[in-house]
Protein backbone atom coordinates (compact mmCIF):
# COMPACT_ATOMS: atom_id res chain seq x y z
CA UNK A 1 0.00 0.00 0.00
CA UNK A 2 1.13 3.66 -0.90
CA UNK A 3 2.59 5.60 2.07
CA UNK A 4 -0.07 8.37 2.48
CA UNK A 5 1.48 11.70 1.00
CA UNK A 6 1.57 14.77 3.84
CA UNK A 7 1.73 18.39 3.88
CA UNK A 8 4.90 17.41 6.24
CA UNK A 9 6.37 15.52 3.41
CA UNK A 10 5.91 19.01 0.69
CA UNK A 11 7.37 20.93 3.36
CA UNK A 12 10.35 18.87 4.60
CA UNK A 13 11.41 18.16 0.54
CA UNK A 14 10.25 21.19 -0.92
CA UNK A 15 10.22 24.05 1.67
CA UNK A 16 13.60 25.60 1.67
CA UNK A 17 13.54 25.34 -1.84
CA UNK A 18 10.47 27.96 -2.04
CA UNK A 19 11.75 29.84 0.72
CA UNK A 20 14.45 30.53 -1.18
CA UNK A 21 12.82 31.29 -4.61
CA UNK A 22 9.98 33.58 -3.17
CA UNK A 23 9.31 36.19 -0.87
CA UNK A 24 7.91 34.88 2.18
CA UNK A 25 7.50 36.82 5.99
CA UNK A 26 9.41 35.97 8.77
CA UNK A 27 6.46 34.06 10.26
CA UNK A 28 5.70 32.07 6.77
CA UNK A 29 9.28 30.95 6.73
CA UNK A 30 9.12 30.22 10.55
CA UNK A 31 6.09 27.74 9.98
CA UNK A 32 7.46 25.92 7.10
CA UNK A 33 10.91 24.91 9.03
CA UNK A 34 8.27 24.12 11.91
CA UNK A 35 5.97 21.97 9.96
CA UNK A 36 9.15 20.31 8.30
CA UNK A 37 10.35 19.38 11.70
CA UNK A 38 7.64 18.12 13.54
CA UNK A 39 7.82 14.57 14.57
CA UNK A 40 11.36 14.43 13.80
CA UNK A 41 14.37 14.46 15.48
CA UNK A 42 15.24 18.36 15.21
CA UNK A 43 12.08 18.58 17.63
CA UNK A 44 13.12 16.81 20.30
CA UNK A 45 12.23 13.33 21.89
CA UNK A 46 10.61 11.80 24.80
CA UNK A 47 10.07 8.29 26.38
CA UNK A 48 6.43 6.82 26.42
CA UNK A 49 5.40 3.88 28.49
CA UNK A 50 3.11 0.98 28.07
CA UNK A 51 0.76 0.89 30.93
CA UNK A 52 0.61 -2.86 30.46
CA UNK A 53 3.93 -4.12 30.15
CA UNK A 54 5.86 -1.20 30.91
CA UNK A 55 8.05 -1.21 27.66
CA UNK A 56 9.83 1.83 26.96
CA UNK A 57 9.39 3.64 23.29
CA UNK A 58 11.53 6.76 21.76
CA UNK A 59 8.70 9.44 20.12
CA UNK A 60 9.90 12.73 19.09
CA UNK A 61 7.98 15.73 19.86
CA UNK A 62 5.43 17.50 17.64
CA UNK A 63 5.21 21.06 16.92
CA UNK A 64 1.88 21.84 18.05
CA UNK A 65 1.38 24.66 15.69
CA UNK A 66 -2.85 24.78 14.93
CA UNK A 67 -1.39 25.53 10.81
CA UNK A 68 -0.37 21.38 11.43
CA UNK A 69 -2.86 18.75 10.38
CA UNK A 70 -1.31 16.18 12.43
CA UNK A 71 -1.37 17.54 15.92
CA UNK A 72 -5.13 19.49 15.18
CA UNK A 73 -5.89 15.94 15.29
CA UNK A 74 -4.72 15.77 19.23
CA UNK A 75 -6.28 19.27 19.63
CA UNK A 76 -9.29 18.37 18.57
CA UNK A 77 -10.04 15.52 20.30
CA UNK A 78 -9.08 17.98 23.85
CA UNK A 79 -11.56 20.19 22.63
CA UNK A 80 -14.31 18.16 22.07
CA UNK A 81 -14.14 16.41 25.11
CA UNK A 82 -14.61 19.84 27.03
CA UNK A 83 -17.35 20.75 24.99
CA UNK A 84 -19.70 17.66 26.26
CA UNK A 85 -20.27 19.00 28.82
CA UNK A 86 -21.72 22.49 27.51
CA UNK A 87 -23.84 21.03 25.01
CA UNK A 88 -27.44 21.77 25.98
CA UNK A 89 -30.29 19.47 25.33
CA UNK A 90 -31.97 21.13 21.77
CA UNK A 91 -31.39 21.55 18.32
CA UNK A 92 -28.36 23.78 16.73
CA UNK A 93 -28.07 25.18 13.96
CA UNK A 94 -25.56 25.78 11.72
CA UNK A 95 -25.15 29.12 9.71
CA UNK A 96 -22.64 30.61 7.06
CA UNK A 97 -21.47 33.47 6.51
CA UNK A 98 -19.79 34.55 3.35
CA UNK A 99 -17.45 37.43 2.34
CA UNK A 100 -17.85 38.57 -1.38
CA UNK A 101 -14.53 37.83 -3.66
CA UNK A 102 -14.07 41.33 -4.14
CA UNK A 103 -12.60 41.50 -0.20
CA UNK A 104 -10.11 38.66 -0.63
CA UNK A 105 -7.22 40.93 -1.59
CA UNK A 106 -7.80 43.46 1.28
CA UNK A 107 -8.41 40.57 3.41
CA UNK A 108 -4.65 39.30 2.62
CA UNK A 109 -3.14 41.98 3.42
CA UNK A 110 -5.12 42.99 6.74
CA UNK A 111 -5.99 39.99 8.02
CA UNK A 112 -6.04 40.11 11.90
CA UNK A 113 -8.48 43.59 11.11
CA UNK A 114 -10.77 42.14 7.89
CA UNK A 115 -11.29 39.01 9.60
CA UNK A 116 -12.40 40.64 13.70
CA UNK A 117 -14.28 42.82 11.67
CA UNK A 118 -16.20 39.59 10.19
CA UNK A 119 -16.46 37.96 13.59
CA UNK A 120 -17.93 41.24 15.44
CA UNK A 121 -20.54 41.53 11.95
CA UNK A 122 -21.96 38.30 12.29
CA UNK A 123 -22.25 37.82 15.96
CA UNK A 124 -23.83 41.41 16.42
CA UNK A 125 -26.41 40.49 14.18
CA UNK A 126 -27.57 37.30 15.05
CA UNK A 127 -27.68 38.68 18.61
CA UNK A 128 -29.48 42.19 18.01
CA UNK A 129 -32.30 40.45 15.70
CA UNK A 130 -32.69 37.42 17.99
CA UNK A 131 -33.48 39.91 20.75
CA UNK A 132 -35.70 41.62 18.90
CA UNK A 133 -39.69 40.64 19.81
CA UNK A 134 -40.57 40.28 15.94
CA UNK A 135 -38.18 37.39 15.46
CA UNK A 136 -36.98 35.73 19.22
CA UNK A 137 -36.95 37.98 21.94
CA UNK A 138 -34.37 36.30 23.57
CA UNK A 139 -30.59 36.46 23.98
CA UNK A 140 -29.14 33.30 22.33
CA UNK A 141 -25.68 31.90 22.10
CA UNK A 142 -23.15 31.49 19.29
CA UNK A 143 -19.94 29.50 18.61
CA UNK A 144 -18.30 30.97 15.46
CA UNK A 145 -15.29 29.01 13.57
CA UNK A 146 -13.20 31.47 11.08
CA UNK A 147 -12.30 28.96 7.78
CA UNK A 148 -10.61 31.10 5.30
CA UNK A 149 -10.12 28.80 2.06
CA UNK A 150 -12.38 27.13 -0.05
CA UNK A 151 -11.78 23.69 -1.81
CA UNK A 152 -9.18 24.63 -4.24
CA UNK A 153 -7.24 26.42 -1.35
CA UNK A 154 -7.80 29.94 -2.95
CA UNK A 155 -9.55 32.65 -0.52
CA UNK A 156 -12.75 32.48 0.62
CA UNK A 157 -13.09 33.54 4.06
CA UNK A 158 -16.22 32.68 5.62
CA UNK A 159 -17.56 32.08 9.12
CA UNK A 160 -19.40 29.31 10.51
CA UNK A 161 -22.02 29.67 13.36
CA UNK A 162 -23.40 27.15 15.69
CA UNK A 163 -26.05 28.16 17.90
CA UNK A 164 -28.95 26.44 20.26
CA UNK A 165 -32.47 26.53 18.78
CA UNK A 166 -33.32 29.22 21.30
CA UNK A 167 -32.14 31.18 23.82
CA UNK A 168 -32.81 32.75 27.31
CA UNK A 169 -35.73 35.02 28.34
CA UNK A 170 -34.55 38.07 29.51
CA UNK A 171 -36.13 37.76 32.91
CA UNK A 172 -33.47 34.73 32.64
CA UNK A 173 -37.27 32.46 33.94
CA UNK A 174 -37.48 30.72 30.91
CA UNK A 175 -35.82 29.14 27.59
CA UNK A 176 -37.72 30.77 24.56
CA UNK A 177 -38.48 28.38 21.73
CA UNK A 178 -38.55 29.45 18.14
CA UNK A 179 -41.81 29.39 16.38
CA UNK A 180 -40.68 27.56 13.59
CA UNK A 181 -39.74 23.93 14.29
CA UNK A 182 -37.81 23.32 11.21
CA UNK A 183 -36.76 26.82 9.39
CA UNK A 184 -34.32 29.44 10.52
CA UNK A 185 -36.71 32.33 12.75
CA UNK A 186 -34.94 34.78 11.40
CA UNK A 187 -35.79 35.26 7.30
CA UNK A 188 -32.22 34.61 5.46
CA UNK A 189 -32.62 37.98 3.21
CA UNK A 190 -32.81 39.89 6.73
CA UNK A 191 -30.10 38.33 7.75
CA UNK A 192 -27.85 39.16 4.66
CA UNK A 193 -29.10 42.86 4.52
CA UNK A 194 -27.79 43.45 8.24
CA UNK A 195 -24.90 41.62 8.12
CA UNK A 196 -23.57 43.74 5.00
CA UNK A 197 -24.50 47.07 6.43
CA UNK A 198 -22.79 46.05 9.83
CA UNK A 199 -19.38 44.84 7.74
CA UNK A 200 -19.57 47.78 5.52
CA UNK A 201 -20.15 50.07 8.39
CA UNK A 202 -17.58 48.76 10.04
CA UNK A 203 -15.14 48.62 7.38
CA UNK A 204 -15.50 52.73 6.57
CA UNK A 205 -14.94 53.33 10.20
CA UNK A 206 -12.05 51.52 9.99
CA UNK A 207 -10.58 53.29 7.24
CA UNK A 208 -11.52 56.47 8.53
CA UNK A 209 -9.39 55.68 11.78
CA UNK A 210 -6.32 54.98 9.52
CA UNK A 211 -6.35 51.27 10.05
CA UNK A 212 -6.26 49.52 6.65
CA UNK A 213 -3.25 49.29 4.50
CA UNK A 214 -2.80 49.92 1.40
CA UNK A 215 -0.41 47.66 -0.30
CA UNK A 216 0.48 46.46 -4.09
CA UNK A 217 -3.09 46.50 -6.30
CA UNK A 218 -4.86 47.61 -3.16
CA UNK A 219 -3.55 50.99 -4.12
CA UNK A 220 -5.88 51.57 -6.79
CA UNK A 221 -8.43 51.96 -3.72
CA UNK A 222 -6.49 54.18 -1.26
CA UNK A 223 -7.64 57.55 -1.71
CA UNK A 224 -10.64 58.03 -0.12
CA UNK A 225 -13.24 58.81 -2.80
CA UNK A 226 -12.21 55.79 -4.63
CA UNK A 227 -12.47 53.87 -1.50
CA UNK A 228 -15.60 54.65 -0.66
CA UNK A 229 -16.77 54.06 -4.32
CA UNK A 230 -15.82 50.80 -3.79
CA UNK A 231 -17.80 49.78 -0.53
CA UNK A 232 -20.45 51.53 -2.42
CA UNK A 233 -20.59 48.63 -5.12
CA UNK A 234 -20.10 46.30 -2.41
CA UNK A 235 -23.22 47.52 -1.29
CA UNK A 236 -24.85 46.45 -4.68
CA UNK A 237 -23.52 42.64 -4.18
CA UNK A 238 -25.87 39.88 -2.90
CA UNK A 239 -23.69 38.78 0.58
CA UNK A 240 -24.25 34.97 1.08
CA UNK A 241 -25.36 33.01 4.35
CA UNK A 242 -26.34 29.53 4.23
CA UNK A 243 -28.49 28.27 6.02
CA UNK A 244 -29.16 24.84 7.34
CA UNK A 245 -31.83 22.82 9.58
CA UNK A 246 -31.32 22.48 13.25
CA UNK A 247 -29.29 19.43 14.05
CA UNK A 248 -31.57 16.30 15.78
CA UNK A 249 -29.38 15.63 18.78
CA UNK A 250 -26.75 17.52 20.91
CA UNK A 251 -24.19 14.07 19.78
CA UNK A 252 -24.84 15.74 16.22
CA UNK A 253 -23.41 18.96 16.32
CA UNK A 254 -20.17 17.39 18.34
CA UNK A 255 -20.39 15.13 15.31
CA UNK A 256 -20.18 18.01 13.04
CA UNK A 257 -17.70 20.02 14.65
CA UNK A 258 -15.38 17.67 14.82
CA UNK A 259 -15.35 18.13 11.00
CA UNK A 260 -14.66 21.73 10.81
CA UNK A 261 -13.40 23.61 14.24
CA UNK A 262 -10.09 22.32 13.60
CA UNK A 263 -10.09 22.32 10.48
CA UNK A 264 -7.06 23.82 8.02
CA UNK A 265 -6.70 24.79 4.44
CA UNK A 266 -6.09 21.50 3.20
CA UNK A 267 -5.89 17.89 5.04
CA UNK A 268 -3.24 15.02 4.17
CA UNK A 269 -5.69 12.67 3.40
CA UNK A 270 -6.95 14.74 0.24
CA UNK A 271 -3.12 14.81 -0.91
CA UNK A 272 -2.90 11.92 -3.91
CA UNK A 273 0.33 12.53 -5.04
CA UNK A 274 3.33 14.17 -5.42
CA UNK A 275 5.24 14.00 -9.26
CA UNK A 276 7.34 15.72 -11.96
CA UNK A 277 7.12 19.07 -9.67
CA UNK A 278 3.29 18.75 -9.42
CA UNK A 279 0.41 18.66 -6.42
CA UNK A 280 -2.37 16.12 -7.08
CA UNK A 281 -5.14 16.53 -4.82
CA UNK A 282 -8.65 15.84 -4.59
CA UNK A 283 -11.37 18.92 -3.94
CA UNK A 284 -15.05 19.22 -4.39
CA UNK A 285 -17.00 20.79 -6.75
CA UNK A 286 -19.81 22.76 -4.72
CA UNK A 287 -21.29 24.02 -8.60
CA UNK A 288 -21.50 19.76 -9.70
CA UNK A 289 -21.26 18.38 -6.07
CA UNK A 290 -18.64 16.24 -7.91
CA UNK A 291 -15.21 14.98 -6.43
CA UNK A 292 -12.49 15.79 -8.87
CA UNK A 293 -8.74 15.79 -8.62
CA UNK A 294 -6.66 19.23 -9.39
CA UNK A 295 -2.92 19.70 -9.81
CA UNK A 296 -0.56 22.48 -8.91
CA UNK A 297 3.08 23.11 -9.21
CA UNK A 298 4.60 22.49 -5.44
CA UNK A 299 5.12 26.44 -5.24
CA UNK A 300 1.80 26.93 -6.18
CA UNK A 301 0.54 24.44 -3.55
CA UNK A 302 2.82 25.86 -1.19
CA UNK A 303 2.21 29.62 -1.67
CA UNK A 304 -2.12 29.34 -1.41
CA UNK A 305 -1.45 26.78 1.91
CA UNK A 306 -0.03 29.82 3.24
CA UNK A 307 -2.64 32.12 2.29
CA UNK A 308 -4.30 30.82 4.90
CA UNK A 309 -1.67 31.24 7.85
CA UNK A 310 -3.60 33.65 10.39
CA UNK A 311 -2.02 36.44 11.96
CA UNK A 312 0.19 35.34 16.22
CA UNK A 313 -2.45 35.30 18.71
CA UNK A 314 -5.87 35.77 16.77
CA UNK A 315 -8.41 33.47 17.82
CA UNK A 316 -9.90 31.70 15.24
CA UNK A 317 -12.90 30.28 17.65
CA UNK A 318 -14.84 32.77 19.01
CA UNK A 319 -17.72 32.14 21.60
CA UNK A 320 -20.81 34.88 21.75
CA UNK A 321 -24.19 35.72 23.75
CA UNK A 322 -24.73 33.46 26.57
CA UNK A 323 -22.03 31.39 25.38
CA UNK A 324 -19.09 34.06 25.99
CA UNK A 325 -16.72 33.39 28.24
CA UNK A 326 -17.56 35.50 31.33
CA UNK A 327 -20.76 34.09 32.07
CA UNK A 328 -20.39 30.77 29.78
CA UNK A 329 -20.87 28.24 32.78
CA UNK A 330 -23.64 29.78 34.39
CA UNK A 331 -25.71 30.47 31.31
CA UNK A 332 -25.35 26.73 30.40
CA UNK A 333 -26.53 25.49 34.12
CA UNK A 334 -29.56 28.10 33.81
CA UNK A 335 -30.47 26.93 30.44
CA UNK A 336 -30.01 23.34 31.36
CA UNK A 337 -32.40 23.67 34.39
CA UNK A 338 -35.12 25.65 32.09
CA UNK A 339 -34.94 22.97 29.22
CA UNK A 340 -34.96 20.30 31.71
CA UNK A 341 -38.66 21.91 33.50
CA UNK A 342 -39.99 22.60 30.38
CA UNK A 343 -39.23 18.65 29.34
CA UNK A 344 -40.96 17.37 32.70
CA UNK A 345 -43.45 19.81 32.12
CA UNK A 346 -44.50 18.21 28.51
CA UNK A 347 -44.07 14.80 29.93
CA UNK A 348 -46.64 15.79 32.17
CA UNK A 349 -49.03 17.59 30.03
CA UNK A 350 -48.72 14.58 27.32
CA UNK A 351 -49.70 11.93 30.29
CA UNK A 352 -52.61 14.55 31.57
CA UNK A 353 -54.11 14.52 27.95
CA UNK A 354 -53.28 10.74 27.92
CA UNK A 355 -55.68 10.45 31.10
CA UNK A 356 -58.32 12.49 29.53
CA UNK A 357 -58.23 10.71 26.04
CA UNK A 358 -58.71 7.12 27.97
CA UNK A 359 -61.64 9.11 30.25
CA UNK A 360 -63.39 10.60 27.00
CA UNK A 361 -62.76 6.71 25.16
CA UNK A 362 -64.64 5.16 28.43
CA UNK A 363 -67.70 7.73 28.46
CA UNK A 364 -68.09 6.89 25.13
CA UNK A 365 -67.89 3.40 25.73
CA UNK A 366 -70.21 3.68 28.73
CA UNK A 367 -72.73 5.59 26.04
CA UNK A 368 -72.97 2.69 23.55
CA UNK A 369 -73.25 -0.05 26.54
CA UNK A 370 -76.23 1.92 27.93
CA UNK A 371 -77.64 2.22 24.42
CA UNK A 372 -77.18 -1.27 23.96
CA UNK A 373 -78.56 -2.34 27.77
CA UNK A 374 -81.80 -0.57 26.19
CA UNK A 375 -82.19 -2.21 23.06
CA UNK A 376 -84.93 -4.81 22.33
CA UNK A 377 -85.22 -6.21 19.29
CA UNK A 378 -88.50 -5.95 17.44
CA UNK A 379 -91.00 -9.57 17.28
Amino acid sequence: MQKQITIHDILSHHGEQYIRDNPVSPQQKGLIRLLSACGTPLMGNHFQRCDNCGHLELAYNSCRNRHCPTCQQKDKIQWLDKRMDELLPTGYYHLVFTLPHELNPLCLVNKSLLYSILFKAVSRTLIELARDTRHLGADIGLITMLHTWGQNMLQHPHLHCIMPAGGLSFDREDWVHPCKKHDFFIHVKVLSRKFQGKFLDMLKQAYLDDKIEFKGKLRDIAGKKRFFRFIDSLYQKKWVVNIQKPFGKPEKVLEYLSRYVFRIAISDRRIIQVKEGKVFFSWKDYRTGRFRQMKLDIDEFIRRFLLHVLPKGFFKIRYYGILSNRYKKENILLAKQLLKRQALQRKQENMEDGLTTLEKQDTVWEDILAQLGNFSPQK
